[in-house]
């Protein structure tokens, strides 16, 4: 049975991060191998990332245009969505959803503002505001 070998970087310059892949060895085996992202991996974590940062950046802008409320910046920074941001505050779906509008969350009760802010790992008054 050949070695199914799966190339893996083993220079420094092309990512901080080490990577664990498997190969098989003769007799079915795995082999563990471990080195740094190549060109490609790195490539493509740095695009998603930048569309992370695009859309954190958008919801910033919206908050401070008045368009949303500050519960969408936090939940785009901590890379949630709506039903996982349900799920961690114990807010329903519909309801944290109602709460995107700015009109909305100036009206919410100070233990609602509490579960988002335990959800998100602030202040209240973190939460109140965008940086």
């Amino acid at each position: 049975m050949e070695e199914n070998y799966n190339p893996v970087y083993k220079d420094k310059s092309y990512g901080q991060y080490r990577e664990l892949s498997y190969s098989y060895q003769d007799g079915g085996k795995f082999e563990k191998t471990v080195g740094f992202h190549d060109e490609t991996d790195r490539l493509v974590l740095q695009q998603a990332w930048d569309l992370f940062r695009e859309r954190i950046e958008d919801a910033r802008q919206r908050v401070l245009a008045g368009k949303a409320s500050p519960v969408v910046y936090y939940m785009e920074k901590n890379l949630l969505d709506p039903l996982n941001l349900s799920m961690m505050a114990g807010i329903s779906l519909w309801r944290v959803k109602w709460h995107f509008k700015p009109n909305v969350f100036k009206r919410l009760s100070a233990k609602t503002l509490q579960k988002y802010a335990e959800a998100f790992n602030i202040t209240i008054d973190q939460l109140k505001k965008v940086d």
